[in-house]
Parts: C-alpha cells; structure tokens; sequence
C-alpha cells in the first residue's frame, strides 16, 4: 500500500529537491523526445503528403498530418524554450507538453481506430510517458484518467459499442493501469536514488571539508595521475602554482624519479595502501625535503583513487644522521671511530660480494706524550688533529682512514699495492715537514697487503699490520741513533 500513500502524500511534504531534480529531468527529456520529433518530422512530411495522397480516406490523412505539425510545432517551441532559459520551468509547462503528447496519442489511435481498427499509437504513448517523465503519481494519474476518459468517449463516437469495443477498452483500459505501476515503481526507484545521492553529496562536501581542514598535506588523485583535490597545506609544502597544479602528474613533485609513481600505484593495486614510504624530495634547485608518504586506495565520485598522506621528517632525518654521525664518527678528529673502521674492514673481508684486496695501513703517531706532558693536552689534541688533516689530504676519496684508539690509526688503500702506498707515504712525510709546529711531526706506518682468498682473520691483519709498524718504528730509531721519545 505504500504506493498509495506516494498517492495521498500532500505536495508540501514532498522533498522540495526531489521534486527540482524530476523537473529538470522532465524538462531535458522532453527536449530529447521534441529534437527526435523534429528531425523525423521530414518522414512525416513524406508520409502524409505524398504516400497517403492518393488514399481514398482524405480525412483520416488530414487529421494525421495535422497531429504531426501540432508535434512539430510544439517541440519547436521547446527547444526554443530550452535554447533560452536551460533550467525547467514552471511545472505547468511540463505537464501541459505531457498531456499534449498523451492527446495526440488519443487522437491518432481513435484516428487510425476509424480507418485501420487499431489503437497502438495511444498506447505506445501511455506506455512512454510512465517510462520516460518522472512526475509525481498524483499528477501522473490526473493525466491518464483525463486522457484515458478522452479515449473512451472518442472511440465511442467511431466505433459501435460491440465485443470488439469491449475487448480494446478492456486492453487499452489495462494497459493504462499496467503503465502507471510501473510509473509508480519507477517514482520509488527514482525516490531512493535521489536520497542515496544525497547522502553521498552530504559525505562528499564532509569529506571535502575534513581535507582541506586536515593540518598534513593531502593529495587525491586518480589511478591514472589526475589530481582531484589538493589542500593548502600541499600547495605550500611542495611549492606548486595553484594554476597549474591540476594539471601535474603527482609523480612529478613527489618522487625525483617520476616512473616510481607507477610501482607504488602497482603496489597499490595489490596492497591497497602503503605505510611510511619515506623518500628524499627535491623542493627547490638548493633545497631538499624528506617525507613519509602513506598511500591509501579510496572510492570516490564512483572512481578508485590513491589519497597521499605527507609528513615532513627532515628535522627527523637531520637528528637520525646527527646521531648516526656521533655513532660512527670519532669527534676529535672528524674521521670514521673505531666500531666504524672494524665494521667496514670485516664487510670487506667476509662479506657477501668478493673482496678486490687492499692494502691496510697501520698508523702510530711519534711523540705524543712528550707533546702532552710538554704543551699541555690540548697540543696533543692539535697534533692529532693535524696528523689526520694531512693523511686525510694526501689520500683517494676512496680509501678510508679511521681512529683505532689514542694515536693509533688505520688507513685502508682500495686498487693499490705495497709500491703504491710506500710513495703515497713518501708524500704524507713531505707534508709532515712542511707543518710549522714548536715539536717535530712524524707517523710510524706498518703495511699488510690482503689479497682475495687470505684466510687470515681480521685480528691477525691488524696484529702483523702492527708487527711492521712497530718494525718501522725499530729502524726510524736505529737510523735517527738516539732513543725514541714516545713511550706510549
């Protein structure tokens, strides 16, 4: 019985958008049914005046050719209306077209009824107006009761009443109620789209308005890299022209290798989001930015999407290599620590990828504790320093020079032999000469060559590599003919 209450229901409690969204449907579809009637008019034309112009019947012809100028006629001024205004009407205007096509109808088939015994037009009309106009059921009723009333008096007039004229008023008479069940049903249908739709809209501007109110830079993009929505916070924070951000590819200014988008939208496809993608973004020509981007696949407007979550970790990132600094470097001397070296010397040695040998460097520096108990600890400091400024300029960026404790260091010398090493020393010992100090500056150096496929440990390099230093030092004491200072 519900249709019934659609029936009874009073207009005021009708939803007033329902009632604005049928009308403009109505009015689009009757543009649609009056540009059809103008382009097959020509047919008509033919029809009427030229097949049937030898029809021994002159006032069916007439009549039919007058309902089809009314039709064209009347869809000439609605596309004129529509041409001008582009918004429905007044309501009248609908439903007056509406009865007029239904009284066409209802002239052609008692028309045809006269000459040819059928009444399809009216029918086919009928049927049309329930499937195409949503109207309200009341006024939908209103019409087909006037029209249907129309059909049975004028069919009355042509036709005997008979078994004949029962049989189509009983026909005719079902097709009409069968047309405005399916009106009615088509009205409910309509009904509930509309509030569901109204529904999403409602979600869709509470949506628009927890984006662009959300404090994190947020994208919403297509699959395909038509950005949709973008807030103020990503505008800012990526740098972008708000004239032509609509027409950037998202790829372009969040990753530096713009092909990375389409494996994270192939991830996507599968995982349906990503968490914590951290990446390095270039913002400006000097300027750098990390970021953690999280990626969700979301349903919006009837799309799948990818909305892009940003937040800033650069001061993060700042405070993880600060620590990483003070984790693997030594702080006096600004080269690599002890844990540091070590690590890197056994990666070398029992790593993955095969080791293409080198040749480690064993550093004692002379006299330090005479330069302490001397000038004090900040000179012996200074003379660290400065020994691992000199080393440090005189060896490939390659090579790696790192504190192993106190005044000892290692220098590992990547691609090079014993030979090249010992010339690489001649030219740290001219250095060291050349330093204007008010003590004397010189390195005891032991050397160790490892080649791939040495199965000495890590301990033993160091410990021969000592052995040649302390070797060294033997014979620099030896040549120099006077004990050596530096007791350790």
């Amino acid at each position: 019985m519900s249709f019934l209450k659609d029936f009874v229901k009073r207009p005021d409690s009708v939803d007033a958008g329902f009632l604005l969204y049928n009308a403009k449907v109505s009015f689009e579809r009757l543009r649609y049914v009056s540009f059809m009637l103008v382009i097959t008019y020509p047919a008509f034309f033919i029809f009427d005046f030229f097949i049937l112009s030898n029809l021994q019947h002159p006032a069916y012809r007439w009549v039919l050719s007058v309902i089809h100028l009314t039709g064209l006629v009347s869809s000439l001024l609605l596309l004129s209306l529509y041409s001008r205004y582009k918004k429905p009407p007044n309501e009248l205007i609908i439903h007056t077209y509406i009865f007029l096509y239904l009284s066409l109808g209802v002239i052609a088939s008692i028309n045809s009824q006269d000459f040819t015994g059928n009444i399809y037009a009216y029918l086919i009309i009928v049927f049309a107006v329930a499937v195409i106009f949503p109207i309200r059921p009341k006024y939908l009723f209103s019409h087909f009761l006037a029209a249907h009333l129309f059909f049975i008096i004028g069919i009355s007039l042509v036709h005997p009443v008979d078994l004949a004229y029962t049989v189509k008023l009983v026909n005719s008479t079902g097709c009409v109620v069968i047309s405005y069940t399916i009106a009615l049903s088509f009205q409910r249908y309509r009904r509930s789209e509309f509030s569901i739709r109204q529904k999403l809209q409602r979600n869709e501007n509470s949506f628009r308005r927890l984006f662009h109110m959300n404090p994190s830079p947020l994208i919403l993009a297509k699959i395909d890299g038509e950005i949709l929505l973008i807030n103020q916070q990503a505008i800012h924070y990526y740098h972008l022209d708000e004239k032509t951000i609509f027409s950037s590819h998202p790829g372009s200014f969040l990753f530096t290798q713009p092909e990375e988008m389409e494996s994270i939208v192939n991830r996507l496809l599968k995982e349906k989001s990503i968490k914590n993608y951290i990446t390095e973004q270039q913002m400006a020509p000097k300027k750098t930015k990390w970021s953690m981007l999280h990626f969700e696949l979301v349903d919006y407007l009837d799309d799948t999407c990818i909305l892009i979550d940003t937040m800033d970790i650069t001061a993060m990132k700042e405070k993880e290599q600060e620590l990483l600094e003070h984790a693997t470097i030594d702080m006096l001397t600004g080269v690599r620590n002890r844990r540091s070296g070590l690590e890197l010397l056994q990666k070398e040695i029992e790593g993955d990828l095969p080791s293409q040998g080198f040749v480690l460097c064993y550093i004692d520096i002379n006299n330090l504790k005479m330069v302490n108990d001397q000038y004090g600890h900040p000179a012996g400091d200074d003379l660290i320093k400065t020994c691992c400024t000199t080393i440090n300029q005189n060896i490939c960026q390659t090579d790696i020079l790192f504190r192993l404790g106190g005044d000892e260091f290692i220098v590992i010398f990547f691609k090079k032999h014993l030979r090249d090493v010992e010339q690489i020393w001649q030219i740290i010992n001219l250095a060291f000469q050349t330093i204007q100090k008010p003590y004397p500056i010189s390195v005891s150096h032991g050397l160790y060559e490892y080649t791939p496929g040495t199965t000495a440990t890590l301990e033993e390099i160091l410990e021969l590599a000592d052995q040649e230093m302390y070797q060294y030092k033997k014979q620099s004491k030896e040549n120099a003919g006077r004990p050596l200072v530096d007791q350790k």
